[in-house]
């Protein structure tokens, strides 16, 4: 190859990239006004009505999370506070507590691991937490569904467990759940996925949530005891934020509920602990 091909061969690389970088910013601007910037004002937020924070405050619960987990139970504190109401304790355990109103919280398993967390979970309810609690629910994390996931062989063995927990313990009201989503993502972001450096909050993540999701809502929507934390997260002032990926519409963390990628905050702590105490409230026996 002469010193003009080899010439001409660098630019046509050098133009590839440019064009590339061109297009990844772009695309990082479009989402930017699409969605992504907050609004300038903070985003009305509906608060659970007196009747329902005293009825899930008197209720003993498990709740089987991780980060985002704990975005929702600062919100379950803010709720009550606000209320002026005395909410339940909230404490981070494995072990039995005493009284008749607390939240019972496990940093359960290993984000990226879904069935790990639902082995660890199966193993809290057959321990002496399962016989203490009057509710119980496990949430995956965003990073538990990513774009390389089987959406369908996680909700299969999520749904077997439910199911064998619920045998297992008549007496434990088991709510189920939604998988959170993560935001669009922003220029960097775009431009580090596009050199092969993805975060799992792209696209094809969020597409691979909103399947799992779909899922999720068919068999447990009309149960009355689904958290649709992915609903709450999505829906800013009665709107969902939708976006399409070859004809298939899937939903984002709204970033006016944002404080990064994938958690929640102030704002949208309140939101997903509002629907939280709601759900609660309905299943209390």
């Amino acid at each position: 190859m002469g010193a003009t091909s080899r010439t001409a061969g660098r630019a046509r690389l050098l133009t590839g990239a440019a064009v590339a970088l061109v297009l990844a910013v772009i695309a990082g601007l479009a989402i930017a006004w699409d969605g992504r910037i907050p609004p300038m004002s903070e985003p009305e937020v509906a608060t659970p009505g007196e009747d329902q924070l005293k009825a899930a405050s008197r209720a003993r619960i498990l709740f089987a999370h991780q980060s985002v987990g704990a975005n929702i139970l600062d919100g379950v504190k803010d709720v009550y506070a606000s209320a002026g109401a005395p909410g339940p304790s909230i404490v981070e355990t494995r072990e039995p507590l005493a009284g008749d109103a607390h939240i019972a919280h496990v940093h359960v398993g290993v984000n990226g691991d879904p069935l790990g967390k639902i082995a660890d979970f199966r193993a809290l309810m057959s321990g002496p937490l399962g016989d203490a609690v009057d509710v119980a629910l496990l949430k995956f994390c965003y990073d538990d569904i990513t774009s390389g996931s089987d959406e369908e062989a996680v909700f299969d063995a999520y749904a077997r467990a439910m199911a064998e927990l619920e045998r297992a313990h008549p007496d434990v009201t088991f709510l189920y759940t939604t998988v959170p989503l993560t935001t669009d993502r922003g220029l960097r972001a775009s431009i580090k996925a596009l050199l092969g450096r993805p975060d799992r909050a792209g696209p094809l993540d969020n597409a691979v949530r909103a399947r799992y999701n779909e899922l999720v809502r068919e068999r447990y929507g009309d149960t009355g005891r689904l958290f649709d934390i992915a609903a709450v997260e999505t829906t800013v002032d009665g709107a969902p934020t939708t976006r399409t990926l070859e004809a298939e519409t899937y939903h984002v963390l709204n970033a006016a509920y944002a404080a990064d990628n994938g958690h929640l905050n102030a704002v949208g702590a309140r939101a997903a602990a509002g629907a939280l105490i709601e759900v609660v409230a309905a299943n209390v026996r």
